[in-house]
């Protein structure tokens, strides 16, 4: 506690200055016991200091936690739309927004806590942390310290990571200004959601052949937005905490990247093999490292301006894991957030032994065309 936020953290802290920019963890179990109010349970929020930097401190202010009743299927989507909007995880706000969405056999939470203060990983553990009043755990350290050396293309990357601690990039801070640092951040657009699930049977189709042709399902994702909405690249979400040895704690933290990858013209499974193995090489390559030292390079080398690639497209998800690791009682897990950039996003997760496909519209952007992308998956 008491620390400086990472660069990767201040990031999501500065976009949510500009519009609020949380993650929403949706998890849904069996049964229709009452979630309890939690008493043990508790996150950080940033806060600034004197210089005007932020840091995690320990919240005083209570969560709030909404009671409702289910009266749809998709209910649960709709509340997490709402839930994007609402403030939460710094100073003078809650440190998070829950909603107990109560159905005749099941019951969800919806969780919002800061983007700042989780990732997919992370968010899930939290939610389920709520779920039972525990404490988390205490705010893992900044992953861009625990990443090894070999992670980062750049090779200024450690004397960036070591200088953003420094009294020299406080002083940057305070000279920029805090309305400059956040114009910089891609845009805020309000994000509308939709949702498709496929039959337990299409999905262990879709799987198996994944699993034959050797790709990925967020590769096979990305073709079938290329053959249905022209695209030419995609930003990956890249979980971070599988490179770091010893992994992370399981508590609140934040270790996700963001990497970009072209989409070659060629035959279906051919491209989705080849969308996964440029994947790995861009990380191999240190695109996943670099992409977290824009912030470190704009306090520390003024001369470079900072960069943030804008997405057409994000696909993020992890129904692999959630698939493996499937919690008793709990029918469903993911985590949403707000399309920023310009682009949308797509998320897959799994709902039971069904796999479903969420689509992050931004205002002024056309509807993503989920059904057309689904019937493209189902027919490859």
């Amino acid at each position: 506690m008491n620390r400086l936020l990472s660069p990767n953290e201040t990031k999501f802290w500065l976009l949510d200055a500009g519009s609020p920019m949380n993650c929403i963890v949706v998890i849904r179990r069996a049964g229709t016991d009452e979630i309890a109010i939690p008493q043990r349970f508790a996150i950080p929020v940033a806060e600034c200091s004197g210089k005007g930097r932020p840091r995690w401190v320990q919240s005083t202010a209570p969560g709030v936690l909404e009671r409702r009743r289910e009266a749809g299927a998709s209910d649960w989507l709709a509340v997490a739309q709402e839930l994007l909007d609402v403030r939460v995880g710094t100073a003078r706000v809650p440190p998070w927004h829950a909603v107990e969405l109560r159905g005749a056999a099941h019951t969800t939470l919806l969780l919002a806590v800061n983007h700042a203060v989780t990732d997919w990983r992370t968010a899930v553990t939290v939610g389920h942390a709520f779920l039972e009043d525990r404490h988390p755990g205490a705010m893992a350290p900044a992953c861009e310290e625990m990443l090894p050396d070999s992670f980062y293309g750049d090779p200024d990357a450690g004397a960036l990571i070591d200088g953003w601690w420094s009294p020299r990039a406080s002083a940057r801070w305070e000279a920029v200004g805090i309305d400059r640092l956040i114009s910089i951040m891609p845009p805020a657009t309000p994000t509308r959601f939709a949702a498709h699930k496929f039959d337990a049977e299409a999905t262990e189709r879709l799987t198996m052949r994944c699993e034959d042709e050797g790709a990925s399902l967020n590769a096979v994702l990305a073709v079938a937005t290329r053959d249905v909405m022209g695209i030419d690249s995609v930003a990956h979400a890249v979980g971070l905490e599988r490179f770091i040895r010893p992994a992370p704690p399981e508590g609140p933290g934040l270790a996700v990247s963001h990497v970009f990858t072209k989409l070659d013209r060629g035959e279906f499974w051919d491209s989705a093999r080849q969308s996964r193995d440029t994947l790995f090489q861009e990380i191999r390559n240190g695109a996943a490292g670099d992409a977290l030292l824009p912030l470190p390079k704009f306090l520390l080398k003024p001369d470079t301006p900072p960069s943030y690639e804008k997405a057409a497209m994000t696909i993020t998800g992890a129904p692999t894991a959630v698939a493996k690791a499937v919690r008793e009682g709990i029918e469903m897990e993911l985590v949403l957030s707000s399309a920023r950039g310009g682009g949308n996003i797509l998320v897959l997760s799994h709902d039971g032994d069904c796999l479903q496909l969420i689509a992050g519209t931004s205002a002024g952007q056309p509807e993503v065309p989920l059904a057309a992308i689904a019937e493209r998956l189902a027919h490859a």
